[in-house]
């Protein structure tokens, strides 16, 4: 009886995703016509800028319930291919840096040497997407938030560690849980659905690597994620 609940929920869940995610695609598409138009006011565009937020806040919580449907049916793809890791991690901070700089946060990236890997780099993308938003939201403004790429010795390390509120030692024990919010999180009324971390465990993990947390409260919080180099034999 469980199983049979838990197979409807999802397939309940992946059907309204569906038909959320088209009309939210359309929306935003039309947004982004209209704001385009130079005949708006500032007061105009100010609106719609919030309209456009919100409906892109949403879409990036459909995609997520979508993905977590693909999890728990085992049915999430990747494609691998070759790519470097440290491109990759820039990317990621380069459109991060607006959120970052909005909430007066530091955002700084070491990631100059190539560092090959392969892996889905869209998957890979979405991880680190998942720990840097994580990562700004819950660090005060004058914080600051550091992404690092590494290897040594055929094994790959990127580091995402911020000067945040950090994480109570008891929550760190269901931190990659589905839905799991921290005592914090939830005390300080923070936004969000508890899926980035479970998200970002499952595509590290599909990907044959690793992801470890060290955090302490008042302290700060950093991700490492570790993959191992396919040998060059």
């Amino acid at each position: 009886m469980m199983r049979e609940s838990n197979r409807l929920a999802d397939e309940f869940m992946t059907l309204i995703s569906h038909e959320l995610r088209t009309p939210l695609t359309s929306i935003i598409g039309y947004l982004e016509l209209t704001l385009d138009d130079g005949t708006l006011t500032e007061e105009q565009r100010g609106y719609l800028d919030v309209v456009d937020n919100n409906a892109d806040r949403l879409l990036r919580l459909v995609d997520d319930l979508l993905l977590v449907a693909q999890l728990e049916a085992g049915q999430l793809v990747v494609r691998r291919s070759d790519l470097d890791l440290a491109a990759v991690a820039r990317q990621a901070v380069a459109e991060a840096q607006p959120s970052a700089a909005a909430n007066d946060i530091t955002l700084t990236v070491d990631a100059d040497i190539p560092v090959s890997l392969r892996a889905d780099k869209g998957r890979m993308f979405r991880t680190l997407e998942n720990l840097l938003s994580n990562a700004i939201k819950f660090t005060p403004a004058g914080g600051d938030v550091r992404v690092s790429v590494s290897h040594a010795d055929g094994v790959v390390r990127l580091e995402v560690a911020d000067t945040g509120i950090g994480i109570a030692v008891a929550d760190q024990e269901r931190l990659f849980d589905r839905f799991f919010r921290t005592s914090a999180v939830a005390d300080q009324h923070f936004p969000g659905t508890g899926l980035g971390l479970y998200i970002a465990q499952a595509i590290v993990e599909a990907h044959g690597g690793s992801i470890t947390v060290r955090s302490e409260p008042g302290k700060g919080t950093s991700f490492s994620l570790w993959y191992r180099q396919p040998s060059l034999s």
